[in-house]
């Protein structure tokens, strides 16, 4: 997403696997141009050809072309911004809700050309259309748009062919966005995810690029700098610095060892592969979110009657997303950034168990119901925020974040938005029952379908449509030991913290002769 600079937001799996050494893989990173501006200039047209920044509280979180080629850049103060460019038009970017709706038409579009289509933030998007590429001979092999440096050599293995056939199905996508949505993107086109992202930024904006394996040295030697390489963050970075590596030669060459003293393992291996150009990760496909939530950040407030006006207008806009992505909530997390005396601030959050109820035919807060449910949630919050603050005392907050998770696992008779299962689930016939089946009957898997996909992409939906098995298939694989003598389904089920707290505590009873019975644990055994 726009603005975002972390360690861990696009930190590659660089497992070794030598098929993807082959150039095999044909994948499409889409990046849409200044996307906050351009979603604010379809909604209000006359502000196009305009300076135009979008401010998130005193920051302008990025802004149009127009603004850039007058000075304004990304993450600049309001005030810095104006002394730029007096003329500077801003729009107030803080209610996420168009840029969600538009990021989401975005990917729907990208989907409708491969199943593998994996979202970074709003405005990013890698597209593995590996499987579109072959045996396509209606398609010109001929590069479509920039081809980065002129390359006399040619690799063997026939990715030259392939690219040029994803740089054409790149065109078509960047061509429908325009013409179904009016949003205009860059386009990076690569045999790998991080090349690909690393392409797509050489010809901006509205235009494409592609990278033939032989030059792909060339582009991470021209970065010069490791800071320049997606997956290495600030942090790193300063730890790299710390050794004298200043550069991406450097980083090339460097003694394993002393990378994995200063990394760990993990990462030193990783950060040393991307410096060469190689990233073996797959494009997964983005799931619907595991929480649903909003924050608000503001000038410091010091009263009950505040906070419930604050959390008021947030319940309002998490329902609203809730209600629209159509799944049943079970548990409810309050989030509460408080200032203290020593003018440092701390985020505290508290959650629990709700009782989510929706009415057939009506929205999730709107309706006497509907109200009901409100007033009860809201009373809830403020239990927990009582929970947080001591409100007899002198206290003072600065942000408040509402979110819902605890949603129904995608082990229903329909297959879930964005599942991979949905695109290989056949419909019922109409002349069966309505009634539900077992999980074990529920549907079939077109299998004709499976078998169009090479061998290592049937391999990768095969593994997925695995690891969205329900979890009291026998199938399923377990992420944690479970303690002895507790049903493995209800301790599947538990939140993280009380399976945490389940296994330290079966820990600490192996150390010990004698131990009393653990309330916590007694609760969740097996009837005899």
């Amino acid at each position: 997403m726009e603005g975002e600079d972390e360690d861990h937001e696009f930190l590659f799996n660089t497992s070794a696997d030598q098929s993807f050494n082959k150039h095999e893989r044909v994948i499409i990173h889409i990046d849409i141009d200044c996307f906050y501006a351009q979603v604010e200039m379809i909604l209000n047209p006359s502000l196009r050809g305009k300076p135009l920044g979008i401010k998130q509280k005193n920051i302008v979180v990025t802004c149009n072309y127009e603004a850039r080629a007058l000075g304004v850049e990304k993450l600049m103060t309001i005030k810095s911004a104006l002394e730029k460019c007096p003329s500077l038009i801003l729009a107030n970017g803080e209610d996420l809700k168009k840029y969600r709706e538009m990021s989401e038409k975005i990917y729907q579009v990208l989907q409708s050309y491969s199943l593998f289509v994996e979202k970074l933030g709003f405005d990013e998007n890698f597209i593995d259309v590996t499987h579109k590429v072959v045996k396509c001979p209606e398609v010109p092999q001929v590069i479509t748009g920039h081809t980065f440096q002129d390359s006399d050599g040619i690799c063997a293995c026939g990715c030259t062919e392939r690219l040029a056939q994803g740089s054409f199905i790149a065109q078509k996508m960047r061509d429908r966005l325009r013409d179904e949505l009016g949003i205009t993107s860059c386009a990076g086109i690569a045999f790998n995810k991080l090349l690909a992202k690393l392409i797509g930024t050489t010809h901006k904006p509205n235009q494409q690029t592609t990278l033939l394996s032989t030059s792909s040295l060339s582009l991470i030697k021209s970065l010069k700098h490791p800071r320049n390489i997606p997956g290495i963050g600030s942090a790193i970075n300063r730890k790299l610095e710390a050794l004298g590596i200043d550069t991406i030669e450097k980083l090339q060459s460097a003694e394993i060892f002393k990378l994995t003293e200063a990394l760990g393992a993990k990462i030193a291996n990783q950060i040393q592969q991307l410096s060469f150009g190689i990233d073996n990760s797959h494009v997964k496909i983005t799931d619907r979110p595991k929480s649903i939530g909003a924050e608000d950040g503001f000038t410091p407030i010091r009263s009950e009657v505040e906070v419930q006006k604050k959390l008021t207008c947030l319940l309002d806009r998490v329902l609203e997303l809730v209600e629209k992505d159509g799944r049943k909530p079970s548990q409810l997390k309050l989030t509460v950034r408080k200032l203290h005396p020593s003018s440092h601030s701390v985020r505290e959050s508290r959650q629990t168990t709700i009782e989510y109820a929706t009415e057939t035919g009506s929205s999730t807060h709107q309706g006497p119901g509907g109200e009901k449910q409100k007033v009860k949630l809201m009373t809830t919050l403020k239990n927990l925020f009582e929970k947080i603050i001591d409100c007899d005392v002198s206290w003072q907050v600065t942000l408040l974040g509402i979110s819902f998770s605890g949603f129904p696992s995608s082990n229903s008779a329909s297959p879930v938005k964005n599942s991979i299962n949905k695109y290989f689930h056949l419909k019922a016939s109409s002349s069966r029952s309505e009634e539900p089946q077992p999980p074990a009957k529920r549907g079939r898997f077109d299998e004709s379908v499976l078998q169009e996909l090479p061998p290592d992409i049937r391999q990768e939906v095969l593994q997925d449509m695995q690891n969205q098995l329900p979890s009291s298939d026998a199938q399923k694989p377990t992420d944690f030991n479970c303690p002895k003598g507790i049903d493995p389904l209800v301790f599947y089920e538990l939140p993280m913290e009380i399976r945490e707290e389940l296994l330290a505590e079966e820990r600490m009873k192996k150390q010990t002769i004698k131990r009393k019975p653990n309330n916590l644990l007694q609760y969740f055994r097996k009837a005899s």
